[in-house]
């Protein structure tokens, strides 16, 4: 057995949970959340061993929600609202600290490993549990900074899976790359149930092309180039050369600052790609 341990964290996106009932599981886009320094993960448990005849004869035990705790930089406006259900003034941009709204996401993030391999993880329903502390000092020789800490609450759908041995309630969908079994090439593209997780003897993708090979953006606006698999529907995954420039989710570019990057699609073994050029504007 070959030993490993966790060594780097990445990819955390969110997708509304806009359905889950005993008839059905929906979500909305999926979207990038904040880039992330630190995942960590506890769970409510607890056992408790049962005596008959002065001998411990069965161990009843309980499992509750799962604690995620993301460690992220200073979040954007935008980045708050999601996580407090508060408001943004459509025309000023203003963040509104109202009575909120809760809403339920989906959560999914990607654990690196030091063989280099990857464990990808959806969490399929849950609340953002806090308001992220602000701390900021005066300024001074120190390099000292502040971060935040959001703490994600996820639980089981309500609504009850049945893919092959799968049948009933989930609150996740983990897939360790060292096995080799499942596809993960689309693993960020939309929310991987037990319903729709795909087997990598399945992942039949013999090309992909983009609907554009260069894209200039103005910083802060977006852009939206399509993927097109052979055959079609298979699963794709977005990445960004310079995420501190551009970021994409779901083939949907965002601006981030003046620069290049390049967006790569993938699916499979195959891969395409679009040079983006960000400018200042007028």
């Amino acid at each position: 057995m070959k030993v490993v341990e966790f060594r780097g964290c990445d990819n955390v996106v969110v997708a509304e949970v806009t359905k889950d009932d005993n008839t059905g599981y929906t979500v909305g886009t999926v979207v990038s959340l904040a880039p992330v320094a630190e995942v960590s993960k506890t769970t409510e448990n607890s056992s408790e061993t049962h005596y008959y005849d002065n001998v411990g004869a069965i161990v009843i035990r309980t499992e509750g929600s799962d604690e995620i705790t993301l460690t992220v930089p200073a979040l954007e406006l935008g980045q708050l609202k999601v996580i407090t259900g508060k408001s943004i003034d459509p025309a000023t941009g203003a963040y509104v600290d109202d009575e909120g709204t809760e809403k339920y996401y989906a959560l999914g993030y990607r654990l690196k490993l030091t063989d280099g391999t990857h464990r990808y993880v959806w969490r399929l329903k849950g609340a953002f549990s806090n308001i992220p502390d602000e701390t900021s000092s005066t300024e001074s020789d120190s390099v000292d900074t502040n971060n935040q800490s959001v703490v994600y609450t996820g639980n089981k759908t309500l609504y009850s899976f049945e893919a092959g041995n799968i049948k009933g309630r989930a609150k996740a969908v983990v897939i360790d790359e060292r096995d080799g079994l499942a596809d993960v090439s689309g693993f960020f593209s939309q929310v991987i149930t037990p319903d729709n997780v795909a087997s990598l003897a399945k992942a039949t993708t013999t090309a992909i092309s983009l609907s554009s090979s260069s894209e200039s953006i103005v910083k802060d606006e977006t852009a939206t180039i399509t993927a097109t698999t052979t055959p079609s529907g298979q699963h794709v995954t977005w990445s960004s050369s310079n995420p501190a420039v551009a970021t994409v989710a779901g083939g949907v570019i965002t601006a981030v600052a003046v620069g290049t990057a390049v967006i790569t699609a993938t699916s499979g073994n195959y891969s395409a790609s679009c040079a983006v050029t960000v400018t200042a504007g007028a």
